[in-house]
């Protein structure tokens, strides 16, 4: 990667990204800046390019053209495993979890910590302890209350799947983390304690960019809004500085703002 700015306040800076399908434009020449330890919200109607910009930054498709700047270094994301080395972890909205495995399994699923002994190292033999162990300590620093953690996931609520996947991102994303569509398939009740997990989370220092419909959840978690319609941005506003109506007029084209 290579140096641009070390005092950047930005974690994570798109410039200028591009990305068409055939003849269908799914994101003209889009720009957004993501300031540290902030959460800021992707907004916009169905093909609004939303799926397209974070995919594009969790490295599961590739852009045409533009820049991204992680850190104040240019990066380039070209698989799922690069947005992951630079520390950004994605939680998509089927969470990727395995309902056969227990918590523990899920949280360290594919990057399992074997024993550090002879046999351990030879044998691949994973060091459940060890995991279990991490949950725990996981769990306690976000403040999530499941005791019974040795269970199958298909044992648990949507809610409580949700929390797991949150927190199996927090602890392998150090810095950056994409939440699409995070309270979409909770009740009204699991939706209030994702949201309060995604405060927590804040209040950790992490950045969190949520993809979201639902703008009355939004308006309760982030800082920022960043508006898109048709593959354009529209403008982003702060979150003191502008309400529902202001950010539905953006999102349906009868208010157009400017980035601030």
């Amino acid at each position: 990667m290579e140096d641009i700015d070390k005092n950047n306040k930005y974690i994570l800076e798109v410039k200028n990204i591009t990305k068409k399908y055939g003849g269908v434009m799914a994101l003209d020449n889009v720009s957004l800046s993501v300031k540290k330890g902030e959460v800021i919200a992707v907004v916009g109607d169905n093909g609004a390019g939303k799926s397209t910009l974070i995919k594009i930054i969790s490295g599961v498709i590739s852009k045409d053209s533009g820049e991204i700047f992680y850190n104040g270094k240019k990066a380039e994301i070209n698989s799922p495993v690069d947005a992951r080395k630079l520390g950004i972890e994605t939680v998509y909205q089927d969470l990727a979890l395995i309902d056969i495995f227990n918590i523990p399994y899920n949280i360290f699923v594919a990057r399992e910590p074997v024993y550090e002994n002879l046999y351990g190292k030879l044998t691949k033999t994973f060091n459940y302890k060890k995991m279990l162990k991490e949950t725990v300590n996981l769990f306690n620093k976000y403040n999530i209350k499941i005791t019974e953690l040795d269970k199958p996931l298909f044992n648990y609520s949507g809610g409580q799947r949700q929390a797991v996947a949150l927190t199996r991102a927090a602890y392998w994303g150090s810095e950056l983390i994409i939440l699409d569509e995070p309270t979409a398939a909770l009740g009204v009740k699991e939706s209030g304690n994702a949201l309060e997990l995604i405060k927590t989370l804040h209040d950790h220092g992490m950045t969190i960019i949520v993809i979201s419909h639902n703008l009355q959840h939004i308006f309760t978690v982030v800082d920022r809004i960043f508006v898109l319609r048709q593959g354009k941005e529209v403008g982003i506003k702060n979150i003191h500085e502008t309400n529902f109506d202001e950010i539905v007029g953006m999102i349906t084209g009868s208010k157009v703002i400017e980035k601030v």
